[in-house]
C-alpha cells in the first residue's frame, strides 16, 4: 500500500533540518496565490470545491482536455465532499468568470463536455509548482528546468486525481486541518497562522493576527474570519487573546505532520511514475 511508504518518509521529512524553512516558504507562497486571485477562495477555498475542481482537471488531462459533470460527480458526491447541485453551480459560476467552457453535448446535459481554462488553470499550475519545489529537498531527481516542471505539474495533478479516487491510500488528515478545510478560505488561512506562529519573535505558537487584514486579503468579511477562529477555539485548536493567536502544541505538530505527508506523497508519486 502507498501509505506504508508515505509514513516513514513523512517522518523523515518532519525531522529534517530543512523542513522548518520549507514550511515557512510553502505557507507564504500558497497563501500569496490565493491573495493574488481572490476568486480562488470560491473556486478552491474549501475541500469540497478543491476536490471538485482537481477531479475535473485530472479527468480532463486524460480525456483530451475535457470532462463531464457526471464523471466529477461520480467521484465527489458519494464521498460527501460536494453535492450534485454544488458541482453544477461551481462550474456554472466558473463559466461566468471565464474559467470554464462548455462544449456540444452528446445528449444528456450531465454528459456535456466542459474544459477549464484561464486564471484558474494558471493558479492550479502555480500551486502545483510551489508544492513540487517544496518537495525538492527529498526528491532523488528534483524538478528543475521548465520542460521537467511542466511534466512534474501534470504528473502531480494526475496523482491528486488518483488520490481523490483512492482516499484510503493517504494517511488520515488531522482534525485541525480537516476543520479548516471545511471552510473557505480555511487552508490558506491555516497556513497564515502556522507561518505567523513559526516566525513570531514573542515565542513559539504565539503570534499577532489581524482579522481585518486577513478578510481584506482574501476578499471575505471580517465576520467570516472571526467565525472560523471562534470555531477553532471551541475545538481547542487555538486560543484568542485580543489581537494575538496562540496555536496549541498539538495543532502545530499535527498541521506540520499533515504537510510532511503531502510532501511525502509528491516524492513517492513522482518516484513511482519515473520508475
Amino acid at each position: 500500500m502507498l501509505q506504508e511508504r508515505l509514513t516513514p518518509l513523512a517522518n523523515r521529512i518532519l525531522n529534517d533540518a530543512a523542513f522548518d524553512e520549507t514550511v515557512i516558504r510553502l505557507c507564504s507562497q500558497v497563501s500569496a496565490v490565493f491573495k493574488q486571485e481572490p476568486r480562488l477562495v470560491r473556486a478552491l477555498g474549501d475541500f469540497g470545491a478543491f476536490a471538485t475542481i482537481l477531479c475535473a482537471v485530472a479527468l480532463a488531462s486524460v480525456h483530451g482536455g475535457r470532462f463531464t459533470l457526471a464523471e466529477v460527480q461520480a467521484v465527489v458526491v458519494p464521498r460527501g465532499w460536494a453535492s450534485s447541485r454544488r458541482t453544477r453551480a461551481l462550474i456554472d459560476w466558473l463559466e461566468l468568470e471565464g474559467a470554464a467552457r462548455r462544449h456540444q453535448p452528446n445528449g444528456d446535459n450531465r454528459e456535456r463536455p466542459w474544459s477549464l481554462c484561464g486564471w484558474l488553470i494558471m493558479a492550479i499550475e502555480t500551486l502545483a509548482e510551489t508544492y513540487l519545489a517544496a518537495a525538492a529537498p527529498w526528491q532523488a531527481q528534483p524538478v528543475m528546468d521548465r520542460p521537467a516542471k511542466d511534466i512534474g505539474v501534470n504528473i502531480l495533478i494526475d496523482g491528486i486525481g488518483w488520490l481523490l479516487k483512492q482516499p484510503q491510500e493517504f494517511s488520515p488528515t488531522s482534525m485541525e486541518t480537516l476543520m479548516f478545510l471545511g471552510h473557505a478560505p480555511g487552508f490558506p488561512l491555516l497556513l497564515d497562522l502556522l507561518s505567523a506562529a513559526k516566525t513570531s519573535k514573542s515565542g513559539a505558537s504565539n503570534c499577532e493576527f489581524s482579522r481585518k487584514a486577513a478578510a481584506r486579503a482574501y476578499g471575505i468579511s471580517r465576520a467570516q474570519v472571526t467565525a472560523l477562529l471562534a470555531k477553532a477555539e471551541r475545538l481547542t485548536i487555538l486560543k484568542r487573546d485580543g489581537s494575538r493567536i496562540l496555536l496549541s502544541d498539538g495543532t502545530l505538530q499535527n498541521v506540520q505532520r499533515d504537510i510532511a505527508h503531502q510532501l511525502a506523497f509528491i516524492v513517492v508519486w513522482l518516484g513511482i511514475l519515473r520508475a
